[in-house]
């Protein structure tokens, strides 16, 4: 007869219908809560970097892609100039133009400014739905996939660098790096699943072309699969996906949109040759198998056979690199890179040390920036990992403890994680909302007891499939536990707990209470750290008498002054920070900006700035046209002034002989400034007015004070 499919029973659809709108207004949250910049500033770019991405895009609109991919911009790092085309990860610019251009072609003329400021927020909602598609393969529990969705909408961790306004890489690098790690758990979940990994190396060719932190997500990759074959889970599908994937990506970041920064590092950088190698493992284990299989060899004479194939590539591989490749082909670790790893928080390197968000994660951080999930991330890690084990699981274990570890090393990398603490927080709160489904379900007949499980016969391991029989990777599942120790405890808890109805229902409501509590709590703080996260900087609001709230727009004052009172070809000289703001907002030459790539040049600003003023003058006068200091307290140049005189002094020995922490260049207690300092001229411009402390006027002229 004909087979007629049940309808949907109506608690189903009413649990979905439940899911999508929690989706749909977790969503909308998401962009909302990132908005609040542009609905106290206005659609205004923030902070330092993002000045340098926006003005990069507006030269790409203006002249085209080929242009930007040789353009040499003479007013930066004077006299020296940036080849801004091959030092710059274009994903952001070209993500820019192109929804610029659409929208222009469909008939919407919004400016190029309102799109570059409205992406991030667009970029953190689109994050978050990927992150529950990711939860959704993990766990396969809709549930988990609609928390982790709204979770990760308003995770502070995540909204640190996508709030509207905060146009820089990691906006859109996050939303890159989430749907290319689930593209490639997408593509492990059967045999016909391999269009997914097609798909995850052109998502991985717009990781690379985003942000530098693609080095991260291609290792991770290349860690899952060496876990999978060291489990013993290596399967075709496993290097089907591997080698589709490896070879679109790497292709798409030797060759494409941001190839003049990779080059050839895929096969020269220690940091990517793990991936690379791993790659090459996978197509020797293949073809072992492929022999095994044509020869009918059995456990131990496949293991041999990989002994020797693997024995013989590796001879191979050294001889061809002892013999064909020159010295220094193979480079050395970076020392942001290196910093990972060293005990010590510090680099060595006092430029890099210098930014705070490079200094070690203090633990109070966590809580601020992922409150009960970094909990719940444990304890969902847990309830999800040990019980029907798959690949996608490993992945997870994997990417949460590699994550964990790198976040631990330095501030900004917390937003690697923020993806996995997110699964994991969906996935318990999956396990808690089945668990008190389920003690509120029991009846006094599921209390029964139901007598104790006789111990398998001795020899037998229950749930081993027999000889010659072997379990597919997609269908592993946990092993039964045998009658044996502490076993017999936790089956005799296990029974304890189904035959007390009471029990089970007062520990399903604890568990939802404290659940509820965690979660109230989490929204508003949520909520609050997003208007803290969206100051601008470049922009600051105070409070008057009355209570009332001005905008206090101090910054760009000073800029707009360089921009209409000075020559076009001025040359302003400003402590490194300040760089992209001035020639995003005022047009003028700099002397170095965020850039860092020259650790002379930002040396010769800091023995300028804590030289006296003759020294410093005889200097400046054939760099710059204009000093711009900044001062009025909190975060002003004197407070930096320390990193100032270190990094000078990394360079130039001769600002602090014998002492390389610069301890002579500061403040006594109450403020007094040391004899060093006194005579800074980064002092006398910061202190400009105060009659005990003058500057010399045939050296350095004051033109103009922003109020």
């Amino acid at each position: 007869g004909d087979r007629v499919e049940e309808a949907p029973r109506p608690a189903a659809m009413q649990a979905n219908l439940l899911r999508a709108g929690i989706v749909v207004v977790s969503l909308i949250a998401a962009v909302q809560i990132r908005l609040y910049a542009v609905k106290n500033y206005g659609r205004v770019i923030h902070e330092f970097d993002p000045w340098f991405n926006f003005r990069a895009t507006e030269y790409m609109v203006s002249h085209g892609w080929r242009a930007f991919q040789a353009w040499f911009d003479e007013g930066v790092w004077y006299p020296l100039g940036r080849h801004v085309g091959s030092t710059t990860y274009p994903g952001l610019q070209l993500t820019a133009w192109g929804i610029h251009s659409a929208l222009h072609a469909a008939g919407y003329p919004v400016s190029l400014n309102d799109v570059c400021v409205f992406i991030p927020a667009g970029f953190g909602a689109l994050a978050a739905g990927i992150t529950g598609l990711l939860a959704w393969e993990v766990t396969r529990k809709p549930n988990a996939a609609v928390a982790a969705t709204a979770i990760m909408a308003i995770l502070p961790a995540h909204l640190m660098r996508s709030i509207a306004g905060g146009y820089d890489n990691e906006s859109i690098a996050i939303t890159a790096m989430v749907t290319t790690f689930y593209l490639w758990v997408r593509a492990l979940r059967d045999d016909g699943a391999w269009p997914a990994a097609v798909l995850c190396g052109l998502s991985y060719i717009y990781m690379v072309a985003a942000w530098g932190g693609y080095v991260f997500v291609l290792n991770m990759i290349g860690l899952h699969a060496t876990a999978l074959v060291l489990v013993g889970w290596f399967s075709p599908r496993l290097w089907r996906a591997y080698t589709l994937w490896f070879l679109i990506g790497t292709a798409g970041a030797i060759f494409g949109p941001a190839r003049y920064l990779v080059g050839w590092q895929p096969f020269q950088s220690l940091e990517q040759l793990g991936p690379t190698a791993v790659f090459f493992g996978l197509q020797l284990l293949q073809l072992t198998e492929l022999m095994a299989r044509r020869r009918r060899l059995d456990a131990t004479g496949k293991l041999l056979l990989r002994l020797k194939v693997f024995g013989y590539a590796g001879v191979a591989v050294a001889a061809a690199g002892a013999l064909l490749l020159p010295e220094g082909f193979i480079g050395p670790l970076s020392a942001r890179v290196r910093g990972l790893f060293i005990k010590h928080t510090k680099t060595g390197n006092p430029l890099v040390d210098s930014v705070a968000e490079h200094q070690a994660t203090p633990a109070a951080v966590y809580w601020h920036y992922f409150h009960f999930t970094i909990v719940a991330t444990p304890l969902g890690l847990i309830t999800t990992v040990f019980k029907d084990k798959s690949d996608a699981k490993l992945f997870l274990v994997v990417y949460t403890m590699v994550g964990g570890y790198f976040s631990g090393k330095m501030i900004r990398l917390v937003l690697l994680i923020s993806p996995a603490a997110t699964v994991c927080a969906g996935a318990f709160i999956d396990f808690c909302i089945a668990f008190l489904l389920d003690a509120l379900s029991a009846t006094e007949a599921d209390a029964e007891p139901k007598g104790k499980k006789e111990p398998p016969p001795r020899g037998t391991k229950p749930g081993k499939p027999g000889k010659g029989v072997k379990k597919p990777p997609a269908a592993r599942t946990d092993k039964q536990p045998t009658a044996d120790g502490g076993s017999l405890f936790w089956q005799e808890l296990e029974e304890v707990y189904h035959e007390n109805v009471v029990l089970r229902r007062s520990l399903g409501l604890l568990m939802a209470t404290v659940l509820g509590l965690a979660l109230f709590r989490f929204v508003p703080h949520s909520f609050a750290l997003a208007q803290s996260l969206s100051e601008p900087q470049i922009m600051v609001r105070g409070r008057t008498r009355d209570g009332s709230f001005v905008v206090i727009d101090d910054f760009r004052e000073a800029y707009w002054w360089l921009k209409n009172s000075t020559p076009q070809d001025a040359r302003i000289m400003a402590w490194w920070d300040y760089g992209y703001q001035i020639n995003g907002v005022a047009n003028r030459t700099t002397i170095a900006d965020g850039n860092t790539w020259n650790h002379e040049h930002i040396a010769t600003l800091g023995l300028i700035l804590s030289a006296p003023e003759h020294k410093a003058h005889s200097i400046a006068r054939h760099l710059a046209d204009y000093v711009l200091v900044w001062a009025g307290g909190g975060g002003d140049d004197l407070a930096k002034s320390p990193h100032m005189a270190r990094i000078g002094n990394s360079v130039y020995r001769d600002i602090c002989p014998g002492d390389p922490t610069c301890s002579q260049f500061g403040f006594y207690q109450g403020g007094v400034p040391t004899p060093m300092m006194e005579q800074a001229l980064l002092y006398k411009l910061v202190s400009y007015g105060r009659k005990d402390v003058p500057v010399n006027e045939s050296l350095f002229q004051h033109v103009f004070t922003s109020k």
